[in-house]
Protein backbone atom coordinates (compact mmCIF):
# COMPACT_ATOMS: atom_id res chain seq x y z
CA UNK A 1 0.00 0.00 0.00
CA UNK A 2 1.44 3.37 -1.01
CA UNK A 3 1.78 5.78 1.88
CA UNK A 4 4.27 8.12 3.45
CA UNK A 5 6.63 10.58 1.83
CA UNK A 6 9.70 10.15 -0.32
CA UNK A 7 12.34 12.87 -0.41
CA UNK A 8 14.22 12.97 -3.70
CA UNK A 9 17.59 14.62 -4.28
CA UNK A 10 19.40 15.02 -7.57
CA UNK A 11 23.18 14.62 -7.51
CA UNK A 12 25.72 17.47 -7.61
CA UNK A 13 27.11 19.08 -10.74
CA UNK A 14 29.19 16.92 -13.11
CA UNK A 15 31.36 17.68 -16.11
CA UNK A 16 28.64 16.14 -18.28
CA UNK A 17 26.21 18.74 -16.94
CA UNK A 18 28.58 21.52 -17.97
CA UNK A 19 29.19 20.01 -21.40
CA UNK A 20 25.46 19.30 -21.86
CA UNK A 21 25.93 15.66 -22.75
CA UNK A 22 23.83 12.64 -21.80
CA UNK A 23 25.98 10.43 -19.58
CA UNK A 24 23.24 8.17 -18.24
CA UNK A 25 25.00 5.29 -16.53
CA UNK A 26 28.48 6.53 -17.39
CA UNK A 27 30.13 7.03 -13.98
CA UNK A 28 30.79 10.75 -14.32
CA UNK A 29 32.81 12.66 -11.73
CA UNK A 30 31.56 15.65 -9.80
CA UNK A 31 33.12 19.01 -10.58
CA UNK A 32 34.69 21.12 -7.79
CA UNK A 33 31.43 23.08 -7.81
CA UNK A 34 29.56 19.79 -7.52
CA UNK A 35 31.51 18.88 -4.40
CA UNK A 36 30.78 22.30 -2.94
CA UNK A 37 27.08 21.84 -3.68
CA UNK A 38 27.06 18.52 -1.83
CA UNK A 39 28.86 20.08 1.14
CA UNK A 40 26.24 22.83 1.37
CA UNK A 41 23.44 20.29 0.94
CA UNK A 42 24.67 18.15 3.81
CA UNK A 43 25.19 21.14 6.11
CA UNK A 44 21.69 22.51 5.39
CA UNK A 45 19.71 19.30 5.01
CA UNK A 46 18.10 19.40 8.45
CA UNK A 47 16.13 22.43 7.21
CA UNK A 48 14.46 20.12 4.66
CA UNK A 49 13.96 16.99 6.75
CA UNK A 50 15.71 14.67 9.19
CA UNK A 51 16.27 11.43 7.30
CA UNK A 52 15.76 8.03 8.86
CA UNK A 53 17.33 6.20 5.93
CA UNK A 54 19.18 7.21 2.77
CA UNK A 55 19.17 5.27 -0.49
CA UNK A 56 21.29 6.12 -3.49
CA UNK A 57 22.20 5.16 -7.00
CA UNK A 58 25.67 3.56 -6.88
CA UNK A 59 27.02 5.95 -9.54
CA UNK A 60 29.58 8.13 -7.81
CA UNK A 61 27.86 11.46 -8.51
CA UNK A 62 24.78 10.28 -6.58
CA UNK A 63 26.63 8.23 -3.97
CA UNK A 64 28.92 11.11 -2.99
CA UNK A 65 25.93 13.46 -2.79
CA UNK A 66 24.11 10.96 -0.57
CA UNK A 67 27.17 10.50 1.65
CA UNK A 68 27.31 14.26 2.25
CA UNK A 69 23.78 14.04 3.68
CA UNK A 70 24.54 10.88 5.61
CA UNK A 71 27.59 12.38 7.30
CA UNK A 72 25.42 15.10 8.83
CA UNK A 73 23.16 12.50 10.46
CA UNK A 74 25.60 9.64 11.04
CA UNK A 75 23.72 7.50 8.53
CA UNK A 76 25.22 4.99 6.11
CA UNK A 77 24.05 5.12 2.51
CA UNK A 78 22.28 2.10 1.04
CA UNK A 79 23.07 1.71 -2.66
CA UNK A 80 20.47 0.39 -5.09
CA UNK A 81 21.33 0.01 -8.81
CA UNK A 82 17.65 0.39 -9.73
CA UNK A 83 18.03 4.09 -8.91
CA UNK A 84 20.61 4.71 -11.66
CA UNK A 85 20.07 7.13 -14.53
CA UNK A 86 18.37 6.41 -17.89
CA UNK A 87 20.92 4.36 -19.87
CA UNK A 88 21.43 5.43 -23.48
CA UNK A 89 23.73 2.52 -24.25
CA UNK A 90 25.83 3.14 -27.36
CA UNK A 91 24.66 6.76 -27.50
CA UNK A 92 25.94 7.81 -24.10
CA UNK A 93 28.24 10.82 -24.30
CA UNK A 94 26.30 12.49 -27.12
CA UNK A 95 25.35 16.11 -26.63
CA UNK A 96 21.72 17.08 -26.18
CA UNK A 97 22.17 19.31 -29.22
CA UNK A 98 23.23 16.39 -31.42
CA UNK A 99 20.36 14.26 -30.13
CA UNK A 100 17.89 16.91 -31.26
CA UNK A 101 19.64 18.25 -34.37
CA UNK A 102 18.06 18.40 -37.80
CA UNK A 103 17.40 14.91 -39.13
CA UNK A 104 17.85 13.35 -35.71
CA UNK A 105 14.68 12.88 -33.69
CA UNK A 106 16.30 10.85 -30.90
CA UNK A 107 15.56 13.33 -28.12
CA UNK A 108 11.95 13.66 -29.30
CA UNK A 109 11.57 9.88 -29.23
CA UNK A 110 13.18 9.63 -25.78
CA UNK A 111 10.56 12.06 -24.47
CA UNK A 112 7.44 11.06 -26.39
CA UNK A 113 7.85 7.33 -27.05
CA UNK A 114 8.00 5.25 -23.84
CA UNK A 115 9.11 2.17 -25.78
CA UNK A 116 11.95 3.83 -27.69
CA UNK A 117 15.47 2.77 -26.77
CA UNK A 118 18.93 3.28 -28.18
CA UNK A 119 21.22 0.38 -29.13
CA UNK A 120 22.15 -1.44 -25.90
CA UNK A 121 20.20 1.15 -23.92
CA UNK A 122 16.93 1.35 -22.04
CA UNK A 123 13.47 2.57 -22.86
CA UNK A 124 11.52 5.02 -20.72
CA UNK A 125 9.26 2.13 -19.67
CA UNK A 126 12.23 0.11 -18.45
CA UNK A 127 13.49 3.04 -16.37
CA UNK A 128 9.98 3.53 -14.96
CA UNK A 129 9.66 -0.15 -14.04
CA UNK A 130 12.92 -0.33 -12.11
CA UNK A 131 12.47 3.06 -10.42
CA UNK A 132 8.94 2.19 -9.27
CA UNK A 133 10.03 -1.23 -8.07
CA UNK A 134 12.75 0.38 -5.96
CA UNK A 135 10.57 3.22 -4.63
CA UNK A 136 7.65 0.97 -3.71
CA UNK A 137 9.90 -1.59 -2.05
CA UNK A 138 11.76 1.10 -0.10
CA UNK A 139 8.47 2.69 0.95
CA UNK A 140 7.04 -0.61 2.18
CA UNK A 141 10.22 -1.36 4.10
CA UNK A 142 10.38 2.05 5.79
CA UNK A 143 6.80 3.02 6.53
CA UNK A 144 6.48 6.05 8.82
CA UNK A 145 10.15 6.89 8.30
CA UNK A 146 11.76 9.82 6.52
CA UNK A 147 13.15 8.24 3.36
CA UNK A 148 15.68 10.09 1.22
CA UNK A 149 16.50 8.84 -2.28
CA UNK A 150 19.46 10.35 -4.12
CA UNK A 151 19.27 9.68 -7.83
CA UNK A 152 19.47 11.39 -11.21
CA UNK A 153 17.61 14.07 -13.14
CA UNK A 154 15.76 12.02 -15.73
CA UNK A 155 15.23 8.95 -13.56
CA UNK A 156 13.60 11.02 -10.80
CA UNK A 157 11.59 12.99 -13.38
CA UNK A 158 10.19 9.79 -14.91
CA UNK A 159 9.12 8.57 -11.48
CA UNK A 160 7.47 11.90 -10.64
CA UNK A 161 5.68 12.03 -13.99
CA UNK A 162 4.29 8.57 -13.32
CA UNK A 163 3.06 9.31 -9.81
CA UNK A 164 1.66 12.77 -10.54
CA UNK A 165 0.51 12.58 -14.16
CA UNK A 166 0.33 8.82 -14.72
CA UNK A 167 2.23 9.65 -17.91
CA UNK A 168 6.01 9.35 -18.00
CA UNK A 169 6.25 11.33 -21.24
CA UNK A 170 5.63 14.38 -19.05
CA UNK A 171 9.04 13.96 -17.45
CA UNK A 172 10.70 17.09 -18.94
CA UNK A 173 8.48 19.37 -16.84
CA UNK A 174 10.07 17.89 -13.72
CA UNK A 175 13.56 19.02 -14.66
CA UNK A 176 15.50 20.09 -11.59
CA UNK A 177 18.82 21.61 -10.59
CA UNK A 178 21.86 19.87 -9.17
CA UNK A 179 21.38 18.86 -5.51
CA UNK A 180 17.77 20.09 -5.68
CA UNK A 181 15.39 18.70 -3.06
CA UNK A 182 11.83 17.50 -3.79
CA UNK A 183 9.19 15.85 -1.60
CA UNK A 184 6.48 13.50 -2.86
CA UNK A 185 3.49 12.21 -0.88
CA UNK A 186 2.86 8.76 -2.28
CA UNK A 187 -0.62 8.25 -0.85
CA UNK A 188 -2.05 11.42 -2.44
CA UNK A 189 0.39 11.53 -5.36
CA UNK A 190 1.09 15.16 -4.56
CA UNK A 191 4.35 16.99 -4.98
CA UNK A 192 4.72 18.84 -1.69
CA UNK A 193 8.04 20.51 -2.49
CA UNK A 194 9.93 20.63 -5.75
CA UNK A 195 13.37 21.74 -6.96
CA UNK A 196 14.31 23.45 -3.74
CA UNK A 197 17.91 24.65 -3.57
CA UNK A 198 17.88 26.99 -0.56
CA UNK A 199 21.10 25.35 0.62
CA UNK A 200 23.02 26.84 -2.30
CA UNK A 201 22.29 30.41 -1.20
CA UNK A 202 22.00 29.96 2.59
Amino acid sequence: MMQGKIHFVRHGQTYANIDKVWHGQTDTELTPEGYEQTRKLGAYFSHYTTPSVIYSSPLQRARITAEAIGQSFNLAVIQDPRLMEFDLGDWEGKTFKSLSSAGNNTLHELVHNPDFCSPNGESQNVVKARMLAAINEINEKHQNENVVIVSHGVAISIALAHFIDNDTTQWPKYSKGNTAFSELCLSSRQLLRFNQSDHLTA
